[in-house]
C-alpha cells in the first residue's frame, strides 16, 4: 500500500488548488503551515517541513488551525450586525461605518478623544499594529493598549532594564544547544508544544532539564530534576541559586569584569538569602536549589525559559530581573544555547509590542515625549 502524499504542484493547480505559505497563531512559537486554497477556500493543510520552527511537526492546536475559527464558518460573521430591538439584523457596509464614524465622532465633540479607548491585539501582524497605533494617535489620545499589557510587558520591563531590549535571547531551535535547561513558570508541553521538541533533542544529546514549578506539569513529567516551589516564591528561589553560585565561585568571573555593570551590588544583596532564608521563603529545600544551581553552572552554556508563571504576579517585572541576573552572573547571554527564552501567548505578542499599541511608549519604544511623537508624526 503506498503512502498517502500532497499531489504535485501541477495537479494541484490542474485542480484549481493554490498553495500558501502561512503561520499558525494559536501560540508564540510561529510554526509554518502550507495552507491549500481552492476557489477561494481554504480546504486543507501541510505542516511545512521545512521551516526551521516546526520542522514538518503540528500540535494538536496546530493541527486544528484551519477549523479553529480561520475557516469554519458555521458561528462565523460574514457582515455587520446591528442590534435592533433585541435582534441582530444585517446590514451594509457603508451603512456600519456611517453610524460608528457618527457615534465616535459625537463621543470626541461632547467629551473629548480621551473619552475612547481602543484595544490591540498579537493576533495582529506589524502592520496593523502599527495602523491601529497610527490611528488611535490620530484620533487624538493614548488610550490604547493590547494584550501583551498582560502576558509581556513584565517581560519588556524587566529584560530592557537589564540589557537594553525587552526580548527574546535566542531562537527556539537554538535551545538543541543547550547543555541545560530550566523551566520556570512555563509548561511548555502544553501551551508551547512544538517548541518542546528542541528540548527533547537536547536532552537526547545529553542535556539536563529543571522544571520549576508549583504543579506537576506535562513538562515536569519530561524533567530530570522537578523542583516544587511555593507560587511567587521565584525571587527567592533564583536568588538562592545564585548564592551558591556566588559561593563556590562558579560565577563567570571574566564574562562578568567585561560585559556587566554592578554585579557587586548584586552579589551583596544575594549574599543575605542564605540556605534557611530561601527555604522559607520559597519552600524548596537547599538540597534541590544547588542542585539546580550545579546543572545550570556545571553544564554551561544553560538557558532559562519563562512564561506566565512568572510574568503574572504582582511582582512579575523583578522575577524577571532576577532570571536575566541569573543568565548574566552564569555568562550565559549572547550565547549559542544560552540566554533567556520567554515563550509568549500568541505569534506576534513581540511584533505588536516593537510597533503597535501601548500606552507607555511610542512604535519602536520611544517614550511619550513631545520630540517622540514629532518624530513619528
Amino acid at each position: 500500500i503506498g503512502k498517502a502524499e500532497a499531489a504535485p504542484a501541477a495537479a494541484q493547480a490542474a485542480m484549481g488548488e493554490q498553495v500558501k505559505r502561512t503561520v499558525c497563531t494559536h501560540c508564540s512559537v510561529g510554526c509554518a503551515v502550507d495552507a491549500v486554497v481552492k476557489n477561494g477556500v481554504w480546504v486543507s493543510q501541510e505542516p511545512v517541513f521545512d521551516s526551521p520552527l516546526n520542522l514538518g511537526a503540528h500540535c494538536a492546536k496546530g493541527a486544528s488551525v484551519r477549523e479553529h475559527g480561520m475557516t469554519e464558518h458555521s458561528h462565523r460573521l460574514k457582515y455587520p450586525m446591528k442590534l435592533v430591538d433585541g435582534k441582530y439584523q444585517r446590514v451594509s457596509w457603508d451603512q456600519a461605518i456611517d453610524e460608528i464614524t457618527a457615534k465616535m465622532t459625537k463621543i470626541r465633540e461632547e467629551s473629548g478623544p480621551d473619552a475612547a479607548y481602543f484595544i490591540g491585539s498579537s493576533k495582529h501582524n506589524n502592520e496593523q499594529a502599527y495602523l491601529l497605533r497610527k490611528f488611535v494617535s490620530l484620533w487624538g489620545t493614548n488610550n490604547c493598549d493590547h494584550q501583551a499589557r498582560i502576558c509581556h510587558s513584565t517581560t519588556v520591563a524587566g529584560v530592557a532594564n537589564t540589557w537594553g531590549y525587552g526580548a527574546m535571547t535566542n531562537s527556539y531551535n537554538d535551545m538543541m544547544n543547550s547543555k541545560a535547561i530550566m523551566y520556570i513558570g512555563s509548561n511548555a508541553a502544553e501551551a508551547h508544544p512544538v517548541s518542546m521538541l528542541f528540548s527533547l533533542h537536547a536532552k537526547e544529546n545529553g542535556a539536563k532539564l529543571i522544571v520549576v514549578d508549583p504543579r506537576f506539569t506535562r513538562t515536569a513529567a519530561k524533567a530530570d530534576h522537578f523542583i516544587r516551589l511555593r507560587s511567587g516564591g521565584d525571587i527567592p528561589y533564583l536568588y538562592g541559586m545564585m548564592y551558591h553560585i556566588f559561593k563556590n565561585g562558579w560565577e563567570d568571573k571574566a564574562y562578568l569584569a567585561a560585559r556587566v555593570y554592578g554585579i557587586d551590588k548584586v552579589k551583596e544583596e544575594v549574599m543575605k538569602w542564605t540556605p534557611n532564608k530561601v527555604t522559607e521563603a520559597c519552600g524548596v529545600p537547599e538540597d534541590q536549589v544547588l542542585l539546580a544551581a550545579v546543572t545550570m553552572a556545571k553544564s554551561r552554556p544553560s538557558t532559562v525559559v519563562w512564561c506566565m508563571g512568572q510574568t503574572q504576579h504582582t511582582t512579575g517585572n523583578a522575577i524577571v530581573r532576577a532570571s536575566c541576573l541569573l543568565q548574566l552572573v552564569l555568562g550565559n547571554v549572547g550565547v549559542s544555547g544560552g540566554g533567556t527564552n520567554i515563550f509568549r501567548g500568541h505569534d506576534n505578542v513581540q511584533g505588536a509590542t516593537d510597533v503597535g499599541p501601548n500606552p507607555d511608549s511610542l512604535p519602536g519604544y520611544y517614550g511619550i515625549v513631545p520630540g517622540s511623537w514629532a518624530h513619528w508624526a
